[in-house]
C-alpha cells in the first residue's frame, strides 16, 4: 500500500495467497450492492471502489485501466480470472460500440446497476415492508396489477432517454436533454413541451436502433437513477392508492375495511415513508432474476479455482 490507498498489484497478491477473489468496482455506491450479490455465492468475496486503489479516481474508465493494467502484470502462474473480476456499467456502451473486449470484465446487461432494482421481485418486497397487509393480501395478481400501471407510467422516460441517447452518440446533434442532468429536470415543463416536439424526429431515431417503448428498452437506455427514482414516485402513488382500492372492492379487502374501519386499512402506507425510503428500500434487495447474471459471473471466478486445484 501507499498511505491508506491500495496498490493494484497488491490486491492482486492479496487474492492468490488468501484464495479470496477481489472484485474492482466504479464507486462507494457500488460496495453495499455488489457485497448482498456477493452474499449469493458461497465462498468470500472482497470487494474494492477503483478510486481507493492508488493512482485511480472513480468511475468504469478507471475500472478498465485497473485491469488493463492487472493483465499487463506477468505472472505465468497464476492467472487473473481466477482471482479477480471487473464490474462496469453498460451505459450506452453497446450503441457506441465501445464494449471493452477485455477480460475479466463483466459489463452489465442493463444501462447501469441501478436500472436492475425496477422489478416486479423489488416491487413486492417494497408493498410489503411498507404497508401491513402482509404477503396474504399483496398476493401475485396485486403485483402484476400494480407492476403494470408503474411500467406504463414509466414509458414517459422514454423518449427523454432517446434524446439523451442521441446526444450521446451524435457530438454535433443539438440535443435538449443529456445523461447528466438530475433526475429533477424531467419534470421541466419547457422540457417537456420540447421533447413532445420532437417525438416524430425521436421515433424515427429508435426506428434506426430497432428500440420500441418498453421496460426493457427503458433499462438499456435510461439513465438507471432516473429510472430508479421514477420507479420510487412511481410505487408511492400506486401504494397510497391501496386504501381506496380496498375499502372500493378493487383489490383483496382487508379485514378491517370488511368491517367498516377503513382508518385502520392494511393497505396503509407505514408512517415515515416517502420517496426516498421506497427507493432506498429498493436497493436493499437483490432477489429476482434479473441478478442471476452477476451472481453466476462472480461464481464462475471461484469456479476457475476448483477447477484448477
Amino acid at each position: 500500500m501507499s498511505g491508506n490507498f491500495y496498490e493494484i498489484d497488491e490486491i492482486f497478491n492479496e487474492a492468490v495467497m488468501t484464495g479470496v477473489p477481489a472484485i474492482i468496482v466504479e464507486g462507494m455506491d457500488d460496495i453495499l450492492i455488489y457485497n448482498q450479490l456477493s452474499a449469493r455465492v458461497p465462498f468470500e468475496v472482497e470487494i474494492y471502489a477503483v478510486e481507493n486503489i492508488e493512482g485511480y479516481s472513480e468511475g468504469c474508465e478507471q475500472v478498465i485501466t485497473a485491469i488493463r493494467e492487472l493483465n499487463n502484470i506477468k505472472n505465468s502462474k497464476y492467472k487473473l480470472d481466477e482471482h479477480i473480476l471487473g464490474i462496469i456499467d453498460k451505459d450506452v456502451r453497446d450503441y457506441r460500440n465501445e464494449l471493452p473486449a477485455l477480460e475479466p470484465i463483466l459489463v452489465l446487461e442493463y444501462y447501469s446497476i441501478e436500472s436492475y432494482f425496477v422489478s416486479k421481485d423489488v416491487l413486492h418486497n417494497i408493498l410489503c415492508l411498507c404497508t401491513k397487509a402482509g404477503k396474504s393480501l399483496i398476493n401475485e395478481d396485486l403485483c402484476v396489477k400494480i407492476f403494470k400501471d408503474v411500467e406504463k407510467n414509466l414509458l414517459s422516460l422514454y423518449y427523454f432517454s432517446l434524446e439523451a441517447l442521441r446526444a450521446s452518440l451524435d457530438s454535433e446533434y443539438k440535443s435538449i436533454f443529456f445523461y447528466s442532468y438530475p433526475t429533477g429536470r424531467l419534470n421541466d415543463v419547457k422540457i417537456q413541451h420540447a421533447i413532445l416536439s420532437k417525438i416524430d424526429e425521436l421515433d424515427r431515431f429508435a426506428a434506426h436502433l430497432d428500440l420500441s417503448p418498453n421496460l426493457m428498452t427503458l433499462k438499456s437506455i435510461s439513465k438507471g437513477k432516473w429510472l430508479v427514482e421514477s420507479f420510487s414516485v412511481e410505487i408511492l402513488k400506486s401504494i397510497n392508492s391501496l386504501n381506496g382500492m380496498c375499502s372500493g372492492g378493487e383489490i383483496i379487502t382487508c379485514q378491517f375495511c370488511s368491517t367498516g374501519a377503513f382508518h385502520k386499512c392494511l393497505y396503509k402506507i407505514r408512517d415515515g415513508i416517502n420517496n426516498k425510503s421506497i427507493k432506498n428500500l429498493a436497493f436493499s434487495f437483490i432477489g429476482g432474476a434479473d441478478f442471476d447474471h452477476i451472481v453466476d459471473r462472480i461464481y464462475k471466478i471461484k469456479n476457475h479455482i476448483l477447477m484448477s486445484a
